[in-house]
């Protein structure tokens, strides 16, 4: 991955590695470069990346999926929450979803009450942005059930227990479990990968109002824990709970959950 500090440093222009190394080392080399030439530029104009020109033995595509989720994950995590809310976080997933024809259903607001996430809606419902579930299906209902479950804290104040600034400073990052989630997900699809794929996405954001969930609160999860509530910074735990809760129901070959 050395590549990728120069990739980082130098100017625009078509660059040649001289010694290319080989096999799966010669993949990861190119991939450092490509990594390394990421530029977040939606805010502010960044100078071009340096490009590299692919040896011929290197597998392009494989290349060209890993370097798109690593971007698209980066991508996610820098947006400030202002542009990447629950709704923007929904949105994302539809844009990948369109891709692939995956198919997506969104459970928001008291709806969450309604079909039985209470944890979801507690921790979401004091923000300005109703909290919701995201829930992406693709591929053949006979393949090998995998799912993936990631934490999309939009933004954590730490709710009531509120954070100091200095650790608030970068809270808009809370949402990188989903974030990983996604751009795996998009690499399982664009790879064709004989799976069911389920992508479940608790989307919130922990922030403070008047009715904002308390130390002391007790609620009932999906899977009819009850939980009682000591601070209000454990809030990834809670909509993990419910979401891992549904993940569990359908008892897949393989689950894995992603959280900052």
């Amino acid at each position: 991955f050395v590549a990728g500090a120069a990739a980082a440093v130098l100017p625009a222009g078509d660059y040649v590695l001289a010694n290319p190394a080989e096999g799966e080392a010669g993949l990861l080399q190119a991939l450092g470069w490509i990594l390394g030439a990421y530029r977040f530029d939606k805010y502010k104009d960044q100078p071009a990346p340096p490009v590299l020109v692919l040896p011929e033995a290197i597998d392009a595509a494989a290349l060209q999926r890993t370097a798109e989720a690593v971007w698209l994950a980066r991508d996610l995590v820098n947006t400030p929450t202002e542009d990447m809310g629950p709704d923007n976080l929904a949105d994302a997933v539809k844009a990948v979803a369109g891709r692939f024809k995956a198919r997506v259903s969104v459970i928001e607001g008291d709806q969450l009450l309604k079909q039985n996430f209470p944890l979801i809606h507690a921790v979401g419902r004091a923000a300005a942005k109703a909290p919701r579930l995201i829930d992406l299906t693709w591929g053949n209902k006979t393949d090998p059930k995998v799912t993936l479950v990631g934490k999309g804290v939009c933004f954590d104040t730490g709710g009531l227990n509120i954070k100091q600034g200095s650790f608030m400073a970068l809270m808009k990052k809370d949402m990188g479990g989903a974030a990983n989630t996604l751009a795996l997900a998009q690499m399982i699809m664009a790879a064709g990968l004989k799976v069911r794929l389920r992508v479940l996405i608790p989307a919130v954001e922990n922030n403070i109002s008047g009715n904002a969930f308390r130390p002391g609160d007790v609620f009932k999860s999906r899977k009819g824990l009850t939980v009682e509530i000591s601070n209000t910074d454990a809030e990834g735990r809670l909509v993990l709970a419910d979401a891992l809760a549904l993940a569990c129901e359908e008892d897949p070959a393989m689950l894995f959950t992603f959280a900052t």
